[in-house]
C-alpha cells in the first residue's frame, strides 16, 4: 500500500542492529509508518500526525517489569504533547476507553466512532454474508455429569467436518490436567518453591510449574503415601486434544481421510518458527479442528473456521478479579470473531458456549452481540462499589524472603503516609499476600491504595516516594528484596 521504503517494525524479536536501523529510518523521516509493539510508542518521528493503538483494550499493553507504563495511556498522552491525532480501536474496547467516549455533555473526552458491520459484510444479522456469528449456550447442568464436549456440540462440530469446513475449541489452561492428586492421602502436585500447583504435561511425563519453571519427573507412586493410584485433576489443552480425537476416531472428512486435530498453545509454540508453521497448516485446510488457549482467539484471519467453542468459560464469572468478566467477554467476543471470516461460508458461522450458567447477563449480552449493554451493565456494577474507571488505583508490591518482612514494609510505609493520605482523600488499605503468595521461593504481598481523584492519587505518589525510600533503609526493610509502585493495575 505504501512501499516498502514507508514502513519500519519495532519489537523484542529483533536484533539491537536491525532496531537501530528502524529507528533511525523513522528518526530521520525516510519512514513515514512505524509498525511495532508497545515499545514502538517511544519511536522518533520527527512529523508524528497520527497515533493508532489497535486492539486497544489488550492487557498487554501494560509493561509489567522495569518501567511501568501503560502503551496505550502513554499514546493518548503523546497525542496530546505532539498535537497529533490517536485511534484507540476496539471491537470490546477496555471500559475506561468506553467510558472516556460517552457523550461530550457527560463529561467523555474521546470521539466514538461507530463500526456496526462487519469488514467485507454489509449486514450484521445472523445468516447473511459477513454477519456474526450465531452464538449459542449450552446449559451443561442438563448434560450427563462428567461431559466435557456436550452431545449437540459434539455433533455440530462432526456436521461441519464433513462439510470440510474447520472448528475451533479453546481453553484458558495448557498441559494435560493443572493438577496430579492422590485418592489415598489427598496429596496434590504442588511446586516447593512456590504457593501454587504444578500442571502434569503427559507430552513428556513431567509436572511443572508456570511460574518458576520447575519441572521434575512425574512420580510412579504417591510421594505422600506410596500409592500407586495418582491421577490428573482437571483438564488442559492437552487433554482436550486427546480427548477430543477419541470422541472423532469414527468422524471422515469429505475425502474420506481421518480427521486431523492441532494444538497451539505456549507449549507446543515454543521453538522458533513453530507457531507460523501450525497456522500455516490451519490457513491451507490440513487442519480440522484446532484446539489451543486464547492464543488463538485473537486477531487470526482464519478463512475456513465457521465454528468456533468455549470448552470451560465459567470461572471467570465469579473472579476475584474485579476486571474478569471485562476481560471474558472481549475474548469470547473475539473468539466469535474468529468463525465465518470468509463471506463466502459465513452465513452459517457460529460459537458455542458451555456453561453452567447460561442465563448469566454476560452470555445474554454476547448472544446479541451486544457490548454496549454489557458495558452499561459493568459500569453500573462498577459506580457502585468505587472502582475504576470512577476511582484510581496503584499497587505497592513487596517481594522478601518471609511474608512478615513484605507485610512489615508495606505497613510500616503505610503509617508514615496516613495523615498525607486523609488530607489528600487517598485510601490505603492492609498490606495482604498476594493471589500467588510465594514464587520462587520469594514470598510476595501488596498493598492497595485508591482515590476517587487521579491528581491526588499521583500527589499523594509523588510525596511518599521518599517515605518508600527511607523505610527500605530502615529496620522494616530488613530482608527486602525489592518493591515496586503500580500505577492503575490490571490484576489485584
Amino acid at each position: 500500500r505504501f512501499g516498502a521504503e514507508a514502513v519500519v517494525s519495532l519489537h523484542s524479536g529483533m536484533t539491537n542492529p536491525q532496531r537501530l536501523k528502524s529507528w533511525l529510518a523513522a528518526h530521520s523521516g525516510a519512514a513515514r509508518i512505524v509498525l511495532g509493539t508497545r515499545m514502538a510508542v517511544f519511536a522518533s518521528l520527527p512529523t508524528l500526525r497520527l497515533i493508532i493503538v489497535d486492539e486497544e483494550h489488550d492487557p498487554s499493553y501494560k509493561q509489567q517489569e522495569g518501567a511501568r507504563y501503560s502503551a496505550r495511556d502513554l499514546a493518548v498522552y503523546r497525542g496530546r504533547l505532539e498535537h497529533a491525532k490517536v485511534i484507540l480501536g476496539s471491537a470490546t474496547p477496555s471500559l475506561e476507553s468506553w467510558h472516556h467516549s460517552r457523550p461530550a455533555a457527560e463529561g467523555g473526552r474521546y470521539v466514538r466512532l461507530d463500526m456496526p458491520s462487519r469488514v467485507g459484510g454489509h449486514h450484521t444479522l445472523p445468516g447473511t454474508a459477513g454477519a456474526l456469528p450465531l452464538v449459542r449456550r449450552v446449559d451443561m447442568n442438563h448434560q450427563p455429569k462428567g461431559t466435557v464436549f456436550s452431545p449437540p456440540l459434539l455433533q455440530a462440530i462432526t456436521e461441519r467436518i464433513a462439510r470440510g469446513e474447520q472448528c475451533m475449541v479453546f481453553l484458558n489452561r495448557r498441559g494435560y490436567a493443572p493438577v496430579l492428586h492422590c485418592n489415598e492421602c489427598d496429596w496434590k502436585s504442588e511446586c516447593p518453591h512456590c504457593s501454587a500447583y504444578r500442571v502434569f504435561h503427559k507430552i513428556d511425563r513431567t509436572l511443572r510449574c508456570h511460574h518458576c519453571g520447575y519441572t521434575e519427573r512425574v512420580p510412579r507412586a504417591c510421594p505422600g503415601c506410596g500409592s500407586p493410584d495418582i491421577r490428573p485433576m482437571g483438564r488442559g489443552t492437552e487433554k482436550l486434544e486427546e480427548h477430543l480425537a477419541e470422541l472423532l476416531a469414527e468422524v471422515r472428512r469429505p475425502d474420506g481421510s481421518p480427521v486431523r486435530i492441532a494444538r497451539i498453545d505456549a507449549d507446543t509454540t515454543q521453538r522458533k518458527g513453530e507457531l507460523e508453521a501450525q497456522l500455516a497448516q490451519v490457513h491451507s485446510g490440513e487442519v480440522d479442528v484446532l484446539v489451543g488457549t486464547q492464543m488463538i482467539a485473537k486477531g487470526h484471519d482464519f478463512r475456513r473456521i465457521t465454528l468456533v467453542a468455549a470448552a470451560n468459560p465459567d470461572s471467570a464469572l465469579f473472579s476475584s478479579d474485579f476486571r474478569a468478566p471485562e476481560r471474558l467477554f472481549s475474548l469470547l467476543m473475539q473468539a466469535a470473531g474468529r468463525a465465518g471470516r470468509d463471506a463466502g461460508i459465513s452465513a452459517q458461522s457460529e460459537m458455542w458456549v458451555q456453561t453452567q450458567h447460561p442465563t448469566h447477563p454476560l452470555y445474554e449480552n454476547l448472544k446479541k452481540h451486544d457490548y454496549p449493554g454489557f458495558a452499561a451493565q459493568q459500569l453500573k456494577e462498577r459506580e457502585q462499589a468505587g472502582l475504576p474507571p470512577f476511582s484510581f488505583q496503584a499497587l505497592v508490591r513487596a517481594e522478601a524472603r518471609t511474608q512478615e518482612a513484605a507485610q512489615a514494609f508495606l505497613n510500616a510505609a503505610s503509617t508514615f503516609g496516613t495523615e498525607a493520605a486523609a488530607s489528600l482523600n487517598v485510601t490505603l488499605y492492609p498490606a495482604v499476600p498476594m493471589s500467588v503468595q510465594r514464587v520462587a521461593n520469594v514470598e510476595r504481598a501488596q498493598m492497595l491504595i485508591e482515590s476517587p481523584s487521579r491528581a491526588a492519587l499521583q500527589r499523594f505518589l509523588a510525596g511518599w516516594h521518599d517515605t518508600l525510600h527511607a523505610v527500605r533503609q530502615g529496620p522494616e526493610g530488613k530482608g527486602l528484596i525489592r518493591w515496586a509502585v503500580d500505577v492503575d493495575p490490571l490484576a489485584i
